[in-house]
């Protein structure tokens, strides 16, 4: 019963993502010579320097040419976690398996983010993260890795990454444009030059 509450909620998403999909996906992969359906098994997958972090970007700005979402496959193994970060767009996350621990601080408005909510997020849970929100991700299940499928809107984002929970806000270190499939357009760069 829980896992068919999950494919509804996928099928949802994925239904109000469909039509930009398609549209955009289909000009944009003949261009790249990307085919339309794609196998997840065989997408490009890194770790950007993040021990126990695989993702997967399943369509995305930088390599499907999406301008309003990214969709993407995360998994995080036992003890691995994000950064403690906030970003410029909305996040929506869908726990497929395994479970972990949501660190949300809401206070944008203070000169620092504080003390983090915690919440305990599991298989077939789903949660949002607020535009600027700060907030981290942490695969605090000891035994199995934590997969989640993630949905940003509006890229590129801009990411400002915090050492902890205290740093000021204009102190937290920017990145922008934050591509998660820059990775991928320039693999085949590499071949060429």
């Amino acid at each position: 019963m829980r896992m068919s509450g999950v494919l509804v909620l996928i099928f949802c998403i994925l239904s109000l993502l469909l039509p930009l999909l398609i549209t955009t996906a289909s000009s944009w992969c003949s261009i790249k010579g990307l085919p339309l359906v794609r196998n997840i098994s065989e997408l490009p997958q890194d770790n950007y320097g993040r021990g126990g972090l695989s993702h997967i970007t399943l369509a995305g700005s930088a390599m499907h040419g999406l301008k309003e979402v990214e969709v993407w496959l995360q998994t995080f193994s036992p003890g691995s976690r994000t950064p403690i970060h906030r970003h410029s767009c909305e996040e929506i996350f869908v726990v497929l398996k395994g479970s972990g621990t949501l660190y949300l601080a809401s206070s944008s408005h203070e000169k620092y983010p504080g003390k983090p909510q915690e919440y305990f997020v599991f298989a077939n849970s789903t949660f949002h993260i607020p535009v600027n929100d700060v907030h981290q991700v942490w695969n605090t299940n000891e035994h199995e890795d934590l997969q989640m499928l993630v949905v940003i809107s509006r890229p590129p984002v801009k990411v400002f990454i915090y050492e902890d929970w205290f740093m000021p806000h204009t102190a937290a270190k920017l990145k922008f444009p934050y591509y998660w499939d820059e990775q991928c357009l320039l693999e085949p760069l590499k071949d060429e030059l």
